[in-house]
């Protein structure tokens, strides 16, 4: 089978094209900058295909897609979102990569989205679900991934969460629970859609990791794992709302995830994981790893 990767160089869409050439696919990585681009070595060390192109470039996506069976576009401007990016990268050029993949006869069409129990309203909810309303209304076979919050992004110092230096940002009251999943399991779940045969056209995907835990629940954990104590820092819902009524697209889209964040995300995963014969990876587990790492870093 012959797979067209968009987003290969970030972390999603890198596991996603790995495991295909694992399981002998041909993959063609499209690459803004090609070949030049610093991250095209690995991928071509691997035995991918780099091309150029670019979502913001609708002239190349029609000669990028010609020669593939299959589209996996894990692509976003997130979280930088440089350029008006979310309405350029995420909005116009998944929406032009699309009918671009019609026109030119993919197959099917496996786009990452996000959770839907996320609607606060934010360019990034725009351009997700005018995305998804495309792809399903096209003639191709669509997949469509939500994951809930990624462990990676939100148990992360960019977040505030740094329990390594015994610190913890809340937001909200941090009583909600969510179904943390990680990315690495989310590209697990790229692998299968882009290569799996379901019995339907059009086919949702709610992702979700092994339990739901709440941010309070997810300190304890770290405490353990980490053998010390974390202060937590809250942030109020009053706090999260004044910056989801930003002007500014990239902030209003954070205040949105923020707000959603704060009132939980509960997606029965372990069903679906089992079913496609994946295994989830735990909070504890990844607490662990951040743990071990930091004893490393002490030794």
């Amino acid at each position: 089978m012959s797979i067209l990767v968009i987003g290969a160089t970030g972390f999603v869409g890198g596991g996603v094209t790995l495991r295909l050439v694992k399981r002998g696919h041909r993959v063609t990585a499209l690459v803004r900058g090609g070949g030049n681009h610093e991250k095209a070595n690995a991928l071509l060390s691997a035995g991918v295909e780099v091309i150029g192109g670019d979502l913001t470039r609708p002239e190349t996506l029609a000669l990028a897609t010609r020669n593939s069976d299959t589209v996996v576009c894990t692509a976003t401007s997130m979280p930088s979102a440089a350029d008006d990016g979310l309405r350029r990268v995420d909005h116009d050029g998944v929406l032009a990569l699309i009918d671009a993949a019609e026109q030119q006869g993919i197959r099917r069409f496996v786009y990452v989205s996000y959770s839907g129990n996320i609607r606060e309203d934010s360019p990034l909810e725009t351009a997700k679900r005018e995305c998804e309303n495309r792809l399903l209304a096209s003639k191709m076979e669509a997949v469509i991934l939500r994951p809930s919050f990624f462990m990676e992004v939100w148990f992360s110092p960019a977040l505030g969460f740094d329990p390594a230096v015994g610190s913890a940002r809340i937001y909200g009251s941090g009583e909600a629970k969510v179904s943390y999943i990680s990315a690495a399991n989310v590209a697990d779940f790229g692998l299968a859609a882009a290569t799996r045969k379901y019995s339907s056209k059009s086919t949702i995907l709610e992702l979700g990791g092994p339990e739901p835990l709440s941010q309070l629940d997810v300190v304890r954990i770290f405490e353990q794992a980490l053998n010390k104590k974390v202060k937590t820092d809250q942030v109020p819902v009053e706090a999260l709302q004044a910056q989801h009524n930003s002007s500014d697209p990239l902030q209003k889209t954070f205040g949105a995830l923020m707000l959603a964040y704060s009132k939980g995300d509960v997606v029965d995963g372990a069903g679906l994981a089992q079913e496609h014969g994946i295994s989830l990876h735990s909070v504890t587990e990844f607490a662990s790893s951040i743990g071990k790492a930091a004893e490393g870093i002490v030794a």
